[in-house]
């Protein structure tokens, strides 16, 4: 629990201090005198901090004497702290040689409290010892249980040490963290009992004023803990100020209900007929998990310990979303332009507040003491209570966030709960943890106020607001990690959906350190709701006259795209060139409705809503399909002559929002020279020319600003501010194996592969009269160096028996042949072939056999690990997944089967213990099957997940039936499935069918090749952020069923496949990925 939460400011200790000198108490270092009830003897072992370092008057204050007040007459405690003491036997100063050590010994406590291991973070210490460390603790133990059998051991968890130490990030956090997980080993060897001295104090740097010794405040923190550990006493049940009467709780998830209570309490929480019970442990922490509830509007929550009891009345249960950011959030609907008309409207007792709003506001003042003391204690946010919405608390609510709660509830028909927490002028960095700064941005929190990475604006302000700060360790609310001391960790991981976010104002001057602090942020939210998958939407800063937001908004750009899950809703076109703060808010705060709905929901809604006359989604209306969660979000650019052709994801019905041209388009060549623009909109796509380029290169949009740029999609939703250039290489290699009669025309379905320098090619199946299938069994070699554009082919041998339509993976120097069929019989065979490195032959060596004859399915290779998925299995569809480790024993497992039904012609990759499977057919007449959507599979949970369909750059779901997947590692160094070809669904199934709307039967073979529209737009699937990304537009080069695809460092070859049914190819295509 936090300190500030305790409500234990100076000004208690300072009462207990001065009682404390009243009473003259004195810390003990000789055996008390005889007394007819004897005290309890408390040893407080440890090292400087014990004994008092840095407290002006530790005779008084040092957190033993503290305690000792706190305990009373009964107990004696006893302060046996040696300053730069090492728990280490081998480090530079160990406690058991030292006087502390023998009065420790000699006192024999009945309660020893061990708090140890700071000086062993030394370079002198840990880096060389730390293999001795847990001996060595339990050896002090032991000595200390040779004085006293019966002592009670209570270990405390270090104290933090600051960032300002001088060796902080050359190892002393590191080992400071190791050190705290060896004390814990301690603990569980021993049986100990472990206190935390770190939590309480870690988010108050301010009360280690040297970097590591607690002044005399925070040795009262110290004893507070060791006096809950002792007693067990910890002022009785406490639990989030979020748990108020109106509160409302998160549905469809189980709920963990958690808090602090006195040691061994019983604390039951009852609510809707669940009854559910935990003991609190010996650091006061309960929690108990809670089925599901059902929405509701009117739930009772009674939470009882011992003879205390809470009562929350008329709760309920449905949506809550963490609101936050900085001043565009916090701008309340009083202050927007729709606010006036729809306050009024405001009565909802279903749709509930919590709205944290800071005590003092950052104006261009000094603060006063108390103000100062107040945020050094963390209590900048007044409290509050959950309220149902009307016109008197909508109207001091954010804009933005009641916008947005409002779409939910019209759309959702659920309770609807908002926590707002938004601070104006607060940066990013404020909101990060300090763990996670400390670890991966430790740069930022060194002398805050005088440091670069923090906008100068930002520094100022804090400054002048800490005038009258004369330690120069005072905090603010614009300090890194403040406001999530101070407003995130209080709410104790309260159970939400996700969270809305509209911040970037106060970062905007360093965009590359707001990329890092960007993911620091969701990374950290996510973590501390233990949800890495929880959504987080956010705003993209709107247009102003600052220079530096052209490149900002196409940073946050990309930042939605590739941090999975997120969401960003575009606020150019409501921007206002003078005026940080534009007032129409209602148009932000639905548009990130509209990513919730569509994104978090899965929604296909009862209601849509229709664009109204002032650009924004007018409430409660009706709609019937499901929820566009974006304007035009820029996907891909490629070089069609000396044009640009731009495509973009959610750009159904591209228009301009004024009916002009499209405007705000520029094109460079290689120099980055850019020039205006000449634009075609073309379906989902824009064209862009000039006159001055001849072999543009790079592409920008709405790169003012504050700009006027105007381009929109179908439902008035506005494209982001983005740069792009031309990346992905596509081309046409000369050449094709020749060794049998009737190859050189192309096939389909062979094997492939790269053994060293080699491409190898084996195997496949063509039509070389029509209607006449020919299998192969041909093994042909090429050599592929640098960029030549023509491959020379050599027939180096034969497969066993013709073969086509079965899996290759590449192992080691060795291509594996997994199954597959010819003219006679499906196979179970297995082969590997290597290349004699002195003849240049295929070596075949056979494996194992199939446990039954696979053809047409997927094959894939993670580790050692083989994966055949589906496909026909002993001449049935099968939704099978075989697997076998090469190497080993070389045995077939039947690992799992897909989830729906088989699928035939499927692709699939694995990767980091999962596997990921795409498209497949099932016929079965008018209930065939063609897969757009995916699976994933998970190796130690043994269990599917959906995963979402592709879709081409118009936005349409594609089929990977009969395409091609491939794991690759991009230039970045990121995991990604690239997949192209594939047949067309709608077309494959009206013939699988057997239905043949689009054509008759007899004449389904006769259309020309572009009527059967096979998919030439090649795809990638980032494993980091979980999403599908075009890697080019379409082109025929890639528009086949059937193919192969090699790989070979960042480059694909994709060998042969069908055109059209019945007509191969005998092309060969590179991809170059870099």
């Amino acid at each position: 629990m936090l300190y500030g939460k305790l409500k234990f400011p100076s000004r208690v200790l300072a009462a207990v201090l001065l009682s404390a000198l009243s009473m003259g108490l004195q810390t003990v270092n000789a055996a008390p005198k005889k007394k007819a009830a004897p005290k309890v003897k408390v040893a407080c072992v440890g090292n400087s901090i014990t004994y008092g370092t840095g407290i002006q008057d530790r005779e008084h204050f040092s957190y033993p004497v503290q305690l000792q007040k706190m305990l009373g007459d009964k107990y004696l405690v006893g302060n046996f702290g040696k300053p730069g003491a090492t728990l280490l036997k081998h480090g530079h100063r160990p406690y058991m040689q030292q006087e502390e050590y023998r009065q420790a010994m000699a006192f024999k406590g009945d309660i020893a409290v061990i708090h140890l291991g700071i000086n062993d973070t030394d370079p002198r210490n840990w880096p060389n010892y730390r293999d001795e460390f847990v001996k060595d603790y339990l050896s002090l133990m032991d000595s200390l249980r040779s004085a006293n059998p019966k002592v009670r051991f209570i270990l405390a968890r270090m104290t933090p040490i600051a960032h300002r130490h001088p060796r902080f990030i050359s190892g002393t956090k590191q080992w400071h963290d190791e050190i705290q997980e060896a004390i814990q080993v301690v603990a569980k060897v021993s049986g100990a009992e472990v206190i935390d001295f770190h939590a309480p104090l870690y988010p108050y740097p301010n009360l280690l004023p040297d970097a590591i010794h607690p002044n005399a405040e925070g040795a009262g923190i110290l004893a507070k803990t060791v006096y809950g550990g002792i007693t067990g006493n910890y002022g009785g049940l406490q639990l989030s100020d979020l748990y108020t009467d109106d509160m409302v709780l998160q549905r469809n998830v189980p709920l963990d209900i958690h808090g602090i209570a006195n040691t061994s309490d019983q604390v039951t929480v009852s609510i809707a007929g669940q009854k559910a019970s935990a003991v609190a442990n010996n650091r006061g922490e309960w929690s108990v998990v809670l089925q599901p509830l059902p929405v509701g509007t009117d739930y009772t929550l009674t939470i009882q310990a011992g003879k205390q009891k809470k009562e929350f009345r008329h709760v309920a249960v449905g949506e809550v979303w963490l609101c936050s950011g900085q001043s565009n959030m916090a701008f309340r609907l009083n202050q927007a332009a729709t606010g006036k008309k729809d306050i009024a409207q405001a009565d909802d007792p279903d749709f509930r507040l919590f709205d944290m709003k800071g005590r003092w506001e950052t104006y261009d003042v000094a603060w006063p003491a108390s103000c100062l003391d107040s945020l050094n204690h963390l209590q900048y946010f007044k409290n509050t209570t959950w309220k149902k919405v009307s016109p008197e608390t909508a109207a001091q609510f954010s804009a933005v966030a009641y916008y947005y709660g409002k779409m939910l509830r019209d759309s959702l028909k659920v309770p609807v709960g908002l926590i707002c927490n938004a601070i104006g002028g607060a940066p990013t960095e404020a909101w990060v943890d300090r763990n996670t700064l400390e670890t991966q941005f430790p740069a930022i929190l060194r002398d805050w106020l005088h440091n670069d990475f923090i906008q100068d604006w930002v520094r100022g302000r804090a400054a002048k607001n800490l005038t009258h700060d004369a330690t120069h360790l005072g905090r603010h609310p614009y300090e890194p990690c403040y406001l999530y001391e101070s407003g995130i960790l209080p709410l104790q991981q309260y159970p939400i959906k996700g969270v809305i976010w509209y911040q970037g104002e106060s970062n905007a001057h360093n965009m590359d350190a707001h990329e890092q602090l960007f993911r620091l942020l969701v990374d950290s939210w996510r973590s501390n709701w233990k949800n890495p998958q929880m959504p987080f939407y956010f705003v993209q800063l709107s247009s102003l006259n600052r220079p530096s937001w052209t490149w900002f908004r196409d940073s946050q750009l990309r930042l939605m795209k590739s941090i999975p899950n997120t969401g960003m809703a575009v606020s150019s076109d409501q921007g206002d060139s003078l005026d940080v703060h534009p007032t129409n808010k209602q148009p932000v705060g639905e548009r990130l409705g509209r990513w919730a709905l569509n994104q978090t929901y899965g929604h296909s809604v009862t209601a849509k809503y229709v664009l109204g006359a002032n650009n924004h989604l007018p409430l409660n209306q009706t709609y019937g399909h499901s929820v566009t969660p974006s304007g035009p979000i820029y996907n891909k650019v490629v070089r069609e002559g000396e044009s640009l052709v731009v495509s973009f994801t959610y750009g159904d019905g591209l228009c301009t929002s004024d009916g002009k041209a499209p405007s705000c388009f520029e094109m460079a060549e290689e120099e980055g020279l850019f020039y205006p623009a000449q634009v075609k909109i073309e379906g989902n796509k824009v064209r862009l020319t000039s006159p001055e380029l001849k072999k543009p290169r790079f592409v920008r949009y709405a790169w003012q600003p504050f700009t006027r740029a105007n381009l929109v999609n179908q439902e008035g939703l506005p494209a982001s501010t983005f740069r792009g250039e031309i990346k992905t290489s596509i081309k046409s290699l000369s050449g094709f194996p020749s060794g049998e009669a009737g190859y050189e025309l192309g096939v389909s379905a062979c094997y492939s592969g790269f053994i060293g320098d080699y491409l190898i090619v084996a195997g496949g199946c063509n039509f070389p009269e029509p209607g006449k299938k020919k299998y192969y069994s041909g093994i042909y070699a090429a050599k592929v160096t640098g960029n030549g554009e023509t491959l020379h082919w050599k027939m180096i041998g034969n497969l066993p028996e013709p073969a086509a339509y079965g899996g290759v993976v590449t192992s080691g120097d060795s291509l594996v042949l997994v199954g597959g069929c010819n003219g006679e019989h499906s196979l179970k065979t297995v082969l590997s072939i290597h290349l004699d490195k002195k003849s240049g032959k295929p070596i075949l060596k056979s494996l194992p056999a199939l446990p039954c004859t696979v053809d047409n399915m997927g094959v894939c290779l993670m580790d050692n690990r083989l994966f055949v998925v589906g496909g026909n299995q002993d001449g049935h569809p099968s939704a099978s997944v075989l697997t076998c480790e090469l190497g080993k024993n070389l045995e077939w497992n039947r690992e799992t089967e897909m989830i729906g039904e088989p699928r035939v012609q499927p692709v699939c990759a694995a990767y980091d213990g999962k596997l990921y499977v795409w498209g497949g057919f099932y016929q079965n007449g008018k209930s065939s099957i063609v897969a757009t959507s995916g699976l994933r599979y998970l190796l130690q949970g043994k269990c599917w997940n959906p995963l979402p369909a592709p879709r081409n750059g118009e936005g349409k779901e594609l089929t990977l039936t009969g395409a091609t997947a491939m794991l690759a590692v991009s230039p970045d160094g990121e995991a990604q499935i690239i997949c192209a070809g594939g047949v067309n669904r709608d077309i494959f199934w009206d013939a699988i069918s057997g239905t043949y709307s689009k054509v008759a039967q007899a004449d389904y073979l006769k259309k020309d090749i572009s009527w059967y529209q096979f998919n030439g737009c090649p795809l990638t699937y980032k494993l980091k952020t979980e999403r599908w990304e075009i890697l080019s537009h379409q082109t025929p080069l890639l528009a086949r069923a059937g193919a192969q695809v090699a790989m070979r460092k960042h480059t694909l070859y994709y060998i042969g496949g069908e055109l059209k049914p019945g007509l191969r190819s005998p092309g060969i295509v590179q991809l170059d990925l870099r």
